[in-house]
């Protein structure tokens, strides 16, 4: 009876703590995670520009999440926080020694996808969406009741080179985003919408909060990336009903890179690969480009295309670069780059080490055409060495050959030709003895038990 009472308290203490587990795991869900949320969609959005996610670092998750907090509680969107810090001492601080780079963006009610929308919009924040050198992150998420306050870091872990952290200089991150908040216009009679600019308003944040293509609100306005729009100007959100959009116009060939911009935005921007982009520019990953360079992103109608270089088949690693990295630049896996070169996860590399990215195509061997030997006059007489010589007599009447050379084709003696039809009449003759052996065998033993 006692052991009966315990197991029915166990039993009720069970379902108590499920029922309970079951009701939290619904309230989080319900209330859902921000900061995972942002990740995810950053990572989906790599994904879709064939990169790898970002490998989420829980250091820098700390970092980013208590800048996130003193900007909600200061309202203040700044990448210097609490007692002057930066994005590099925070990292440090909570143990991160490696490189870092911060993209921080806030505004009323602002949910994840709207605070990614901010910095696919911003090209330097973009280049930080798109980074191929930093492959770790964190992501920080805090509110304030009215202010959403997003923060991403992502670094890159020391290299053999960039152990003394007196002599490492900090990355300039990125300028932060000042949000105003934008109360969204109602639609008029025609079905159209139409924005009015206020002061610290860009269109890309129109685009953002009205959650629409940037590109669209280009093309429906008239407008080009080197437009400016001043407090007061209206932009059409959306067309009146039945209103058909304005032709696409035709993109410009070229590109004039602007601060924070690279080859990755640049390529992601004008909707091109970015191998493609070093194909038209004859550059490569290795290539640096500054603002105010002219780099070709198109080309013009009935323009061939430069023949495509042979590709590379080894990587000199430079200062900083890790397998995780290399790997990415050649469009390989990290297994699939450590495979190639026999290594393993705790191998190191150094600066100046060749690695294979590709297997080398063989090299076809030479052909060799084989040399006909001068013949040495002679005359043919034996029919046996006209058949050697593959000669008819007519064709021997005016050819010479070497008899000496030829040699007449061994034809098998007639014992070495009936030795194949011996060993069959000799093999067919045994299995008839073994089958007449096991059918008088089955007789005897069935006679012996009175059968028969």
């Amino acid at each position: 009876m006692f052991r009966r009472l315990i197991f029915g308290l166990f039993l009720t203490l069970l379902l108590i703590y499920a029922s309970e587990s079951t009701a939290r795991d619904k309230s989080v869900f319900a209330q859902g995670d921000p900061a995972s949320e942002i990740l995810q969609l950053i990572n989906q959005f790599r994904a879709s520009q064939g990169l790898p996610p970002f490998e989420y670092n829980g250091v820098l998750a700390s970092a980013a999440q208590g800048h996130a907090n003193w900007m909600a509680a200061n309202v203040a969107i700044s990448h210097t926080g609490a007692g002057g810090s930066s994005p590099q001492t925070r990292a440090a601080t909570v143990g991160f020694s490696g490189y870092v780079v911060e993209n921080i963006v806030g505004g009323t009610t602002m949910s994840p996808r709207q605070g990614l929308i901010w910095w696919q919009n911003s090209p330097i924040h973009l280049n930080t969406l798109v980074t191929t050198r930093y492959p770790q992150a964190g992501i920080g998420f805090a509110t304030n009741g009215q202010m959403n306050m997003y923060v991403l870091v992502v670094g890159r872990p020391p290299g053999p080179f960039e152990n003394a952290p007196a002599i490492r200089q900090a990355v300039q991150p990125a300028a932060p985003l000042i949000i105003t908040p934008i109360e969204l216009a109602e639609p008029r009679e025609d079905g159209s919408i139409v924005h009015v600019m206020q002061t610290g308003q860009a269109l890309w944040t129109i685009a953002a909060y009205y959650d629409v293509d940037l590109a669209y609100l280009y093309l429906i306005n008239g407008l080009t990336e080197e437009d400016i729009l001043q407090p007061g100007d209206e932009v059409t959100v959306q067309l009146a009903d039945g209103q058909e959009p304005p032709p696409t116009p035709t993109p410009p060939l070229t590109h004039v890179v602007r601060e924070g911009e690279s080859a990755w935005s640049i390529a992601l921007q004008n909707g091109i690969e970015l191998d493609f982009l070093y194909l038209l520019n004859n550059m490569d990953e290795n290539s640096v480009m500054h603002p105010g360079n002219e780099v070709i992103v198109r080309l013009a109608e009935g323009q061939e295309p430069p023949p495509t270089p042979t590709p590379r088949s080894h990587h000199t690693v430079q200062s900083g670069q890790s397998l995780w990295l290399i790997a990415a630049l050649y469009g390989l896996t990290l297994d699939q780059l450590m495979e190639l070169n026999n290594l393993t996860p705790e191998s190191v590399i150094l600066q100046g080490d060749e690695l294979l990215v590709r297997i080398p195509m063989a090299t076809p061997a030479p052909s060799v055409t084989p040399v006909p030997r001068t013949p040495t006059p002679s005359a043919i007489n034996d029919t046996n060495e006209l058949l050697a010589a593959n000669l008819t007599p007519e064709q021997a009447a005016t050819s010479q050959i070497d008899v000496e050379s030829i040699e007449t084709p061994s034809l098998p003696d007639a014992a070495d030709t009936n030795q194949p039809e011996q060993a069959n009449s000799s093999t067919t003759i045994a299995l008839v003895f073994l089958a007449i052996a096991l059918v008088a065998g089955g007789i005897l033993f069935l006679a012996s038990r009175g059968r028969f």
